[in-house]
């Protein structure tokens, strides 16, 4: 570790530098980097040839995300900004905090980065999904970045909706992107899907199915992206779409009314590697909700529970659970910086909720002046967002 921050600090001739690679074994090279904190590894990309060699590798990207496994973030984006606002104050905000503790009352977290000119369409996320975020901008474009390399791709897109998805298998990134609407295109319906990967190339291709009315953002879960909708008929056929991103193929899934009933209020929720959703009144204060899941995507067997909270909760929504388990309750948006941030924990065994307070989210005044902040931006909340080194 010596030799390393003497490396990244060293302002010496490259002769120099190749001395030190030449004195380190490269087994133990690999080791030193992999264990640096993020940004040092950044940094330590630009030190020498053999460094960004060995950062750049997919042996080493696949290594790292490995060990993230273990130790994942907490992210959160804020979208501030929407069709009306003016061009210079849209933004998407990222912030990170480590994992949090199962008793810590408070988290912090800390600016990662911005992208501006970004204003995502109405009620739409900007979920994380094997180390990438990806969100659909009000201007026809999909954003996808990497809030630990920093990097930032926008794609063209025909169609207002489209959810991000990745192929393990063939080690891609797909882009599900619905081009046509119902209303113009009763028989049928036209998707695009975007793949894009590692080579910095990316390829389209149509895929159509029989017509559907989506209703809600896309959910992503080991290899397929879900949302609700109503098929074949409006407000009458409550189903769930189902993306197959490896194969490309889209299926249907019977489902409860309750699960679809509040359209774009709906929440859908990757429950212990299940499809879930959670039905609550997005109306007013609730304090009980039903946890619809989905047993047997082939059956389309779904069971419920009810749970009762201790006391309401108003405005809010869920990304899903932590690795205990825990049921999150998020805000849907935060109104202004005197707010505090509380996030919520029910513990569907326990019965109980415990409530987090998120600091370091816009909660200083000059910070909102400094980026021209507004009232009431969406939240988007990745509670189990894994850090990733690759790029596209």
């Amino acid at each position: 570790m010596v030799l390393l921050g003497t490396a990244i600090k060293s302002s010496e001739v490259e002769d120099e530098k190749d001395k030190l690679e030449y004195s380190i074994p490269y087994d133990l090279e690999v080791e030193i980097l992999s264990r640096l904190p993020t940004k040092s590894m950044m940094k330590a990309r630009c030190v020498s040839k053999i460094w960004s060699s060995i950062i750049r590798s997919q042996r080493f990207v696949d290594s790292y995300y490995t060990l993230s496994l273990t130790r994942s973030r907490f992210i959160v984006t804020l979208c501030n900004g929407d069709v009306y606002a003016k061009r210079d104050v849209e933004r998407l905000l990222i912030f990170s905090s480590s994992f949090e503790e199962e008793k810590s009352s408070s988290l912090v977290a800390t600016l990662d980065m911005t992208i501006p000119s970004v204003v995502l369409n109405y009620n739409f996320k900007c979920p994380s999904i094997h180390g990438f975020l990806g969100c659909c901008s009000s201007r026809f474009q999909f954003i996808v970045c990497n809030p630990t390399t920093r990097q930032v791709i926008t794609l063209p897109i025909k169609g207002i909706r489209a959810s991000l998805g990745y192929d393990p298998v063939g080690r891609q990134f797909k882009a599900l992107n619905l081009v046509t609407r119902h209303e113009l295109f009763p028989d049928f319906l036209v998707h695009e899907v975007i793949t894009f990967g590692g080579r910095g190339e990316v390829s389209r291709k149509k895929v159509t199915t029989a017509p559907y009315y989506p209703v809600a953002d896309g959910l992503y879960i080991n290899g397929y992206i879900y949302y609700a909708a109503w098929a074949p008929m409006l407000r009458m056929d409550p189903v769930i779409v189902c993306f197959d991103v490896r194969y490309e193929k889209i299926s249907f899934i019977n489902a409860p009314r309750d699960v679809v009933f509040w359209e774009f209020e709906s929440i859908l929720i990757d429950y212990r590697g299940k499809l879930a959703s959670i039905s609550i009144y997005p109306y007013a204060p609730f304090q009980s909700f039903g946890l619809w899941i989905l047993e047997d995507a082939m059956k389309h067997d779904w069971s419920k529970q009810t749970f009762e909270l201790p006391f309401p909760l108003v405005d809010v929504t869920s990304p899903g659970t932590n690795k205990a388990g825990e049921i999150i309750f998020t805000p849907k948006y935060l109104l202004n910086h005197g707010q505090p941030f509380f996030i919520f924990y029910y513990n569907v065994e326990k019965k109980n909720i415990r409530s987090v307070r998120l600091h370091g989210v816009v909660d200083d005044e000059e910070f909102w002046r400094r980026y021209g902040l507004l009232k009431n931006m969406t939240v988007t909340i990745s509670p189990e967002h894994v850090e990733s080194i690759a790029s596209l």
